[in-house]
């Protein structure tokens, strides 16, 4: 309920300063609350500009921004949940404490649900790490842009972007070391195919290849800013109508978006991981 009346505040803030002739348009809200921003904490500053004033390679961004430090703030969560987690099966073998149960449980829909069905009984363990890992970071950096004064990473093209590379870099490296690097690729055109088709499709295979890890981007992407756009376009409307009854629907419209976004945030979690698993499966046998 408070992140509703920040929105309105800052919404009300900028419809009031109008009058003064700094009238902020609707799209100027969005990208507010859902850009990215430099930080102004002191030591961070003084690192963006001693440190990483300078890009790597004189193309990577490598400044400590908004979206840097959230993406640690959920690594940091992972961390203090997880190790804890970890040593205490490790010493007890079952667990009676409901915490530890919980993630024993989540784990468990990982292994059962994404990870089995798609490979191997003898590469499950080996996978697991990496799916883990992938689905507990995007569950919990969906999670945390649902609290106040905090944004959505994965709501973010360069992180989704991030994540999809990894997701693609599975696909071309587990392929490569289960066929080798020419039967990978000679395996990219179904068995069959006529040699006279074989400079069409090739090219068309592995445009595919690489579409695959963008689906996987804007999927994630769009799926988490438009939850966000939404809210503030409800909340935007008691502004602009200035009315008891407007204002009363679009909180309440707005309440029902926020809390189906905690449903959305799991299952863009759990879609994005399965639809990896898939991905790298597939790459391990040839068509």
């Amino acid at each position: 309920m408070l992140r509703f009346f920040q929105f309105i505040n800052s919404c009300t803030t900028s419809s009031a300063s109008a009058g003064h002739g700094e009238e902020e348009s609707i799209s100027g809200i969005v990208i507010h609350h859902l850009g990215d921003n430099m930080l102004n904490f002191y030591p961070i500053r003084m690192l963006n500009e001693k440190l990483f004033n300078e890009k790597l390679f004189g193309i990577f961004d490598m400044k400590i921004t908004f979206m840097v430090l959230m993406m640690w703030m959920v690594s940091l969560i992972i961390i203090l949940i997880f190790i804890p987690v970890a040593m205490s099966l490790k010493r007890q073998g079952v667990s009676s404490s409901k915490w530890v149960n919980l993630w024993e449980a989540l784990i468990s829909f990982i292994h059962d649900d994404i990870v089995s069905p798609n490979f191997d009984h003898h590469y499950v363990n080996k996978a697991m790490p990496y799916f883990c890992s992938l689905f507990f970071f995007i569950l919990f950096s969906n999670l945390t842009g649902l609290i106040p004064g905090l944004k959505t990473s994965t709501g973010n093209l360069a992180v989704t972007a991030g994540l999809a590379i990894c997701t693609l870099l599975g696909i071309l490296g587990v392929g490569i070391i289960k066929q080798g690097p020419i039967g990978y690729f000679k395996g990219l055109v179904p068995h069959g195919v006529p040699v006279f088709l074989m400079p069409i499709m090739l090219p068309i295979e592995i445009v595919s290849l690489f579409i695959k890890p963008f689906s996987l981007t804007i999927r994630l992407f769009a799926n988490m800013t438009g939850g966000h756009v939404v809210v503030i376009i409800f909340l935007y409307l008691v502004v602009m109508f200035q009315s008891v009854w407007v204002g009363f629907g679009s909180v309440v419209g707005a309440l029902m978006i926020y809390f189906l976004e905690l449903l959305v945030a799991f299952i863009q979690a759990y879609i994005f991981t399965s639809l990896s698993a898939m991905f790298i499966s597939s790459s391990m046998h040839a068509h």
